[in-house]
């Protein structure tokens, strides 16, 4: 089945890509897996992961509010479209699997990574982090529009470069305040 094609237009005059109005940059893979490679090798893994999973967060959380005032989407729809997005440009097949607006929990699911690939399976570890801010982000949106005080945290549990069959990640919340 083909994919719906993600609306973007390069101003000409600039050469900056927009996406819903969006300024984006467009990337091969390999770029990403290499940069997030040399990082790790130079501060550690877990260094990255942390600085990662801040900005990252962030930026979702900035993408959602933009994105659901542009489309009028609720705030789980805006999750969703999030979600498809990324899975549109080559980030992995992306799916909320479980999802509790309550508890402020969620379960993805990412299939074909671009992480994992990169990687590849004799990694022998999760690789996926850079998800885990984004979809944190993700979730802190819906709770925000809900009007609830929680910290999102995300953990990715289960990777194809561990040998798994897809990446898994288990979102939670903690109480704050």
């Amino acid at each position: 089945m083909a994919q719906p094609q993600v609306p973007s237009a390069v101003d000409p005059e600039t050469g900056s890509w927009r996406t819903d109005g969006l300024p984006m940059i467009y990337l091969p893979r390999h770029f990403l897996v290499n940069m997030q490679q040399g990082i790790e090798a130079a501060i550690g893994a877990e260094a990255y992961r942390a600085i990662l999973y801040a900005s990252s967060d962030l930026s979702a959380l900035q993408w959602c509010r933009a994105e659901a005032r542009t489309h009028g989407l609720s705030p789980v729809e805006t999750f969703r479209h999030y979600l498809r997005r990324l899975s549109q440009r080559g980030y992995g097949r992306m799916e909320i699997t479980a999802l509790d607006e309550a508890a402020g929990s969620a379960e993805v699911v990412v299939r074909h990574s671009a992480f994992a690939l990169g990687y590849g399976p004799q990694a022998g570890r999760c690789v996926c982090y850079t998800f885990e801010g984004s979809f944190a982000g993700g979730m802190r949106y819906i709770l925000e529009a809900a009007g609830r005080t929680a910290e999102p945290r995300c953990r990715e549990v289960a990777c194809g470069a561990a040998g798994d069959p897809e990446c898994r990640f288990e979102l939670r919340c903690e109480a704050t305040g």
